[in-house]
């Protein structure tokens, strides 16, 4: 039998320290995450909120768009981004706190056909001829770093360009928008995020088939911490992404782990 003595929880200690006296003083932590960890992210948000209290406030979009808010000023407080270069971009540019830079994940690409009866994932079967194919679904290889991917392997395959003619490519200007494509039955087949994918609670069905990764650049996702963001609340949230709970839950999601976040003592 279990007991629970009045006001016990507001003095435990939580994360290395955080006390819930010391979140009060910053309730949420804002987080703009590119829009192939959304999904993931939100699960982790969700138990680190019934765990602390602390409300967690997230903007997704693509990691360019994203980049350009956080240069304008953008009241974030932390950055998931999609890609390694713009985290770097950040910290050249002095806009991040020091040492909070870190591959929190790496991504991965599938094809996913959802009526592989009638277009197969395979895309050494794809034929750009095939009627039933009206749009291979991609994200935009200028802004996003799964559209970099994609182009490389579509090319490799060497239906990049025989779909390109007949205007078969479906661009989003995420991987989020390309997953939604397919999703909605507007395109056949995507080359986007195995997270999309691998939601343990929601199976897309459908032929997912992974993409090897040699034929593709390490998609090393990096976060920071902004400048002048750093706060019991963001360290607790490290502190929590680094816990074993949370990393298994990354791996659920279809993404390898990167490296522990770094969280002053």
């Amino acid at each position: 039998m279990k007991f629970f003595i009045p006001g016990l929880l507001s003095f435990l200690i939580l994360f290395n320290g955080l006390t819930s006296a010391q979140a009060s003083t910053q309730e949420s932590v804002r987080i703009a995450a590119a829009s192939n960890f959304l999904a993931t992210l939100k699960v982790l948000s969700k138990d680190f909120t019934e765990q602390t209290g602390i409300r967690v406030n997230i903007s997704n979009g693509a990691t360019g768009m994203l980049y350009a808010q956080i240069k304008k000023g953008a009241p974030y407080d932390m950055f998931f981004s999609a890609d390694s270069k713009r985290p770097e971009l950040l910290e050249k540019e002095g806009l991040i706190e020091p040492n909070s830079r870190f591959t929190y994940v790496t991504g991965k690409l599938v094809a996913w056909s959802p009526n592989s009866h009638l277009v197969s994932a395979d895309l050494l079967k794809l034929n750009a001829n095939n009627r039933r194919l009206r749009f291979l679904a991609m994200a935009n290889p200028k802004t996003a770093p799964y559209g970099e991917a994609a182009l490389m392997v579509s090319k490799h395959y060497g239906i990049y360009e025989n779909l390109k003619a007949l205007n078969k490519i479906a661009l989003g200007e995420n991987v989020g928008k390309a997953y939604h494509y397919v999703a909605s039955g507007n395109a056949q087949i995507g080359l986007i995020a195995k997270s999309y994918v691998s939601n343990p609670n929601k199976s897309v069905g459908g032929e997912v088939i992974d993409i090897p990764q040699n034929l593709y650049p390490e998609i090393k996702q990096q976060a920071v911490v902004l400048k002048g963001k750093k706060s019991p609340a963001t360290d607790a949230f490290l502190q929590y992404f680094n816990s074993d709970k949370a990393r298994k839950l990354i791996q659920a999601y279809g993404y390898g782990l990167g490296k522990m976040a770094h969280v002053s003592q």
